[in-house]
């Protein structure tokens, strides 16, 4: 038996519309970009420069116990994911780039929204920029996804009545 068959996977499984899809082709994207080894504050620097994300408020503000806005935890956790699965690699701390695996599963994921195989419509953490960069075709509708609220904001929308 080799050593990847005693491996066992406990990330989540990643879909290229849930939080968790969009938060890695966020970090999968900027690794492209930056090309080689990267601190974790450079890349999400060049997500927030590029545009994006479509940041909210609360994206802002640090988990209990934190000092980072929740938005570079939630981009560290996808990154965590992408390591996992060997498509970001883990040669030394605080050092992302993507892997020979990665970079061929960020371009099929391209060709897939390029082609609208996979609808950018559903991703609500994009910003329209970055939609259009995934799909040159695409153009704001009606049918694009709405990020779901916080429990913050669904508690707040009860007591509002």
């Amino acid at each position: 038996m080799s050593g990847s068959e005693n491996k066992i996977d406990i990330s989540p499984r990643i879909t290229y519309h849930k939080d968790r899809g969009q938060e890695l082709m966020l970090v999968m994207h900027a690794l492209a970009d930056l090309s080689g080894e990267n601190p974790k504050d450079a890349v999400i620097l060049h997500i927030r420069n590029m545009g994006w994300f479509d940041w909210r408020k609360e994206d802002l503000k640090p988990y209990k116990n934190q000092s980072e806005p929740r938005f570079h935890t939630l981009l560290a956790w996808a990154r965590k994911d992408g390591v996992v699965r060997d498509w970001i690699l883990h040669n030394q701390r605080d050092a992302w780039a993507l892997s020979r695996d990665g970079r061929t599963v960020f371009e099929k994921a391209l060709k897939r929204f390029s082609e609208q195989s996979w609808d950018v419509r559903k991703c609500y953490l994009f910003t329209q920029k970055f939609k259009r960069l995934l799909d040159p075709q695409y153009k704001p509708s009606e049918q694009d996804a709405t990020r779901p609220l916080s429990l913050g904001d669904e508690i707040a929308k009860l007591y509002s009545c």
